[in-house]
């Protein structure tokens, strides 16, 4: 059984997370959980094995599958595009399909904070980790011409993720390789993967209520037989597998790939 609920972030925190998502998950039946690719990164604390873990995870270029099991605790913290490397203090393109250890990434202070967030209410450890997040904000990091023109294109490339990148630039009024330069340093995706992860996410979110013919026209692929292809590129399984949940199954939550 998975129990979830939403936290909203801090007033400091809201212009730099998006949200923060809680889940527990008791001991079920044998289940696959999916996450899908994404074009976000996150600061997530998992308690497991008698453990507390933080871990910074990157954007992902597939979906991964993992076995469900207990968990008492999940917190993820997303950032907003284009704020995570004031906090990680990394080109975010350095973090794609990584887990890494906020110890690696903050050194003393990711230990002494992860200390810090060992037992307490929800309530408390949420602060904390807010707290820490806060601490570590790197304000020379913050660039808002780079915000601004990445939340923008992540809005563009949402709304029409076919359309040609030169085009999405030229509406940003950028040159198109200071755009992909930029994008790939604040996301950690290039613009043409975020917009393919896009297009398959639309797809997902209609799957089931039209025939796959017509969802790959309205999502922009050339057919039917280019909508499969990229489903088994970025999902790994063909469209009609994912939707049945014949899903394949790798490792549980741990610091390491996404």
């Amino acid at each position: 059984m998975i129990e979830e609920r939403a936290f909203v972030p801090s007033p400091p925190l809201r212009p730099w997370i998006t949200e923060i998502r809680v889940l527990s998950m008791a001991a079920s039946p044998p289940r696959t959980l999916t996450r899908l690719p994404n074009g976000t990164s996150s600061i997530v604390l998992c308690t497991r094995h008698g453990g507390t873990h933080v871990v910074a995870t990157g954007p992902t270029m597939r979906a991964s599958y993992k076995p469900a099991e207990a968990v008492p605790l999940y917190a993820r913290f997303v950032f907003r595009p284009g704020s995570a490397r004031a906090f990680l203090r990394v080109a975010l393109h350095e973090l794609t399909d990584r887990v890494v250890s906020i110890d690696e990434i903050w050194g003393q202070n990711g230990a002494r904070w992860r200390e810090r967030l060992e037992g307490g209410s929800l309530e408390k450890t949420i602060g904390t980790l807010e707290a820490a997040l806060l601490e570590q904000l790197d304000p020379k990091r913050v660039e808002p011409w780079r915000e601004r023109l990445v939340r923008r294109a992540v809005h563009e490339l949402e709304g029409a993720p076919h359309v040609p990148l030169s085009e999405v630039a030229a509406r940003l009024g950028v040159a198109e390789r200071r755009f992909r330069q930029v994008f790939r340093e604040e996301i950690g995706l290039s613009p043409k993967r975020f917009a393919r992860i896009a297009r398959i996410r639309r797809v997902l979110a209609k799957a089931g209520h039209a025939a796959w013919a017509r969802l790959a026209l309205e999502a922009g692929f050339f057919d039917q037989a280019h909508l499969v292809a990229e489903f088994r590129d970025l999902l790994g399984v063909a469209p009609t597998s994912f939707l049945a949940g014949d899903l394949p199954s790798r490792t549980a939550c741990g610091v390491g790939s996404a």
